[in-house]
């Protein structure tokens, strides 16, 4: 991780602010798996008054070609400080501009979760990544 020289005043209200935040209720549904998540801009929604009220803001910079994409999430408070959190890669599943859209889309929702301290998708505890019985 990146970081300004200092960042007390960022870690400060980054604490205020994670103790008011709340999860988002999960209103969209992943045909593939069937589980419930929270789309970003319920995502967004949510967290850019309380990021606003508290000196915080987001910049997510998406970038790669071709088959990767490359999503970097900077956490920024007003005095300056600043905090850049490893980039997110992830592999498009089309080679389109569409496919790159739904992969930045899906990149700056679980960055930005995690960033914040946020869950926004339903805990299955991992086991969608995991072959089932039928497909040992």
């Amino acid at each position: 991780m990146n970081k300004s020289d200092s960042i007390t005043e960022l870690a400060k209200v980054l604490a205020t602010f994670q103790g008011e935040i709340k999860n988002l209720s999960n209103t969209a549904t992943n045909p593939y798996y069937k589980s419930k998540y929270a789309p970003l801009n319920d995502v967004l929604n949510l967290v850019r008054p309380l990021l606003s009220e508290n000196g915080l803001s987001v910049v997510q910079a998406a970038s790669g070609g071709g088959e990767n994409i490359v999503v970097t999430t900077t956490l920024i408070h007003e005095s300056g400080e600043w905090m850049e959190f490893p980039s997110l890669v992830l592999k498009s599943d089309k080679a389109t501009a569409q496919g790159a859209g739904s992969a930045i889309t899906y990149a700056r929702r679980y960055a930005l979760s995690a960033v914040l301290g946020i869950l926004s998708e339903d805990d299955d505890d991992g086991n969608n990544s995991e072959p089932t019985v039928e497909n040992r």
